[in-house]
């Protein structure tokens, strides 16, 4: 037997063994993406989603929890809620003032971020920081400080009737769906500006160049360039600012007083005050419906998953 011949045999036998090994972990390389959402993914599901597995058993129930034992089965809470014309007309005031919000802040929030991100300036991180400073401040605090500059006795009505004398009597900005929406629109206007700066930093300013090089405009540009890739930016936005503002609850009540109640304000009603679990978790389970709902024809419109760069709508 030559000197080739048993290295040759220890070759072909370490082929033989390698690679079924190397196959198997190609396969379980796949899996590794997976364990590691495993834990986050089941925290939420166990919280979140027993949590509303709960709320909607308890909206079937004709008293929740229970409490003598026996369990009666019945759609009357969503019958009451649908012959309510208080709730219908809550549920579609919050959806309006919702909408308002986050065209608002998309109307606010597009400018603000399109300049941070397209300047050339050291200070850009700076003024990033400055858009954001708000989370850094409790909702309350930032809530009462509306309260201060809209009421009667605020600030501009202070300015508009005892300094420049414009008006004679204050204005009642005050608990109204404006003062929520000028809430809304300043609390959860951030939320809106870091996916719509995330979105138009990543353009390619070699796109721009070249459409300005063309003999496009500024305005041509920014439509059939800058505004087509920003679109995620811009859907993504909507989403977050659109489902924060149709469940708001601290800014209603504290903007709006009673008169100008939201979706969220009369499920806490139901639960804290009323103690009608039934019929707030009903109540709750419609507003799920309603935001899937919502959520489900803006992808069908828009097309998300193509905007996020799938194949299919």
């Amino acid at each position: 037997m030559s000197s080739a011949e048993p290295r040759q045999l220890i070759a072909d036998m370490y082929e033989l063994i390698a690679d079924p090994i190397e196959a198997w972990f190609e396969r379980k390389e796949s899996y590794i993406p997976l364990l590691q959402l495993a834990p986050g993914f089941l925290w939420v599901l166990g919280l979140l989603g027993g949590s509303l597995l709960i709320i909607l058993v308890y909206s079937f129930l004709e008293s929740a929890p229970l409490s003598t034992g026996n369990l009666v089965i019945t759609i009357a809470n969503y019958q009451t809620i649908f012959a309510t014309s208080y709730y219908l007309t809550v549920l579609l005031k919050s959806l309006l003032i919702a909408v308002a919000v986050t065209m608002i802040s998309l109307l606010i929030a597009y400018p603000a971020a399109y300049h941070i991100a397209f300047m050339d300036s050291r200070f850009r991180n700076l003024y990033l920081l400055m858009l954001i400073l708000p989370f850094w401040i409790n909702l309350i605090i930032r809530t009462f400080a509306w309260q201060l500059i809209l009421g009667q006795s605020g600030l501009i009505n202070y300015v508009l009737v005892s300094l420049v004398g414009v008006l004679e009597a204050p204005l009642q900005m005050l608990y109204s769906p404006w003062a929520i929406i000028v809430g809304l629109v300043h609390v959860f206007m951030p939320f809106a500006v870091i996916p719509l700066y995330t979105s138009i930093q990543r353009i390619d300013r070699s796109h721009t160049e070249a459409a300005r090089n063309l003999g496009a405009n500024r305005f041509q540009t920014f439509y059939e360039v800058t505004l087509p890739q920003t679109l995620p930016g811009i859907a993504a936005s909507s989403i977050i600012v659109f489902v924060l503002s149709f469940g708001s609850f601290v800014i209603p009540n504290m903007l709006g007083g009673q008169g100008n109640l939201m979706i969220g304000n009369i499920i806490a009603q139901l639960f804290g005050e009323s103690f009608d679990w039934s019929l707030g978790s009903a109540m709750a389970t419609l507003f799920v419906i309603t935001v899937i709902t919502l959520v489900y024809v803006f992808n069908r419109a828009i097309g998300l998953r193509s905007l996020y760069g799938s194949d299919t709508a």
